[in-house]
């Protein structure tokens, strides 16, 4: 899957001089300066940046949960100012985003409520996401029952599920051990593949980052502007063993580690009372 946009090809994501300001007056902070970039369609686009520095604001900013002070956000040339129909959002915090009460399959089909859907239709879409995320067989079970890492496949069946064309993903494997971080990053990228998504997708892991994306945005301290944007032009399928032992991943991972440390040094700098 390519994430270079045919020729005369709208992007599927525009972001154009996007701020977010917290309060007014000498309270007001000033979370996200000025952000402009553009997705293509199908690309898969990493987000990295120093705690802190607003993020997770502003993917909100992007999916439409949280309105933006300036600037625009648009999906596939529609203005958002609330979450678009062909757009779904996986969190962090998988235990707190599933319905406990809810079997599985309840929870995958909990979205599809907004769609005026026939229920075999309905209940093909609950299938095939479950079988892509490989728990068929648990759709009778509760999150409860589940571990953490099939907790957030069931996350990810919920999204696919809505058919979305893009895919919001605000550090989804972060709080899960490094084998199954591993094993979710892998079935992303298949997913990604088989489903044409797009994908933006937030994390603190420049491994991570690099492995996934076709192109990582690094964001300055707040208040957060775009660093710098580096391509990563790295073979597909990869592979976690095969990929990360390429010298040309090593040096992607530096150049966005050298971009991550300066963008903590430059908060350092910026907050050290001067000789």
């Amino acid at each position: 899957m390519t994430s270079v946009p045919k020729s005369g090809e709208a992007p599927m994501l525009e972001v154009d001089g996007l701020g977010k300001v917290y309060g007014g007056g000498g309270q007001a902070v000033h979370a996200i300066d000025e952000i402009s970039f553009t997705v293509a369609r199908s690309e898969f686009l990493c987000v990295v940046g120093p705690s802190g520095c607003g993020k997770t604001t502003l993917l909100r900013c992007l999916s439409g949960l949280m309105p933006a002070t300036s600037g625009h956000v648009r999906v596939d040339g529609r203005q958002v100012d609330r979450t678009p129909e062909d757009m779904a959002i996986v969190f962090q915090d998988y235990s707190r985003s599933l319905f406990p009460w809810m079997s599985v399959e309840q929870n995958v089909a909990f979205p599809l409520r907004r769609k005026k859907l026939d229920k075999k239709k309905r209940q093909s879409l609950i299938d095939d996401s479950l079988k892509a995320v490989g728990l068929a067989d648990a759709s009778r079970r509760y999150p409860w029952q589940l571990s953490g890492g099939m907790q957030q496949r069931v996350a990810i069946a919920r999204a696919l599920a809505y058919e979305p064309q893009i895919l919001l993903m605000d550090e989804p494997f972060a709080s899960l051990d490094a084998q199954t971080r591993a094993d979710l990053e892998d079935l992303t990228l298949e997913l990604r593949h088989d489903y044409g998504v797009t994908v933006v997708f937030v994390t603190h892991d420049i491994d991570e980052a690099v492995y996934l994306a076709d192109r990582v945005i690094a964001l300055t301290p707040r208040p957060t502007r775009v660093r710098g944007i580096i391509e990563v032009d790295l073979p597909r399928p990869r592979d976690q063993l095969t990929t990360k032992e390429l010298p040309e991943f090593a040096h992607l991972r530096g150049h966005v580690y050298r971009e991550v440390r300066q963008l903590g040094q430059d908060s350092v700098d910026a907050n050290t009372p001067a000789s």
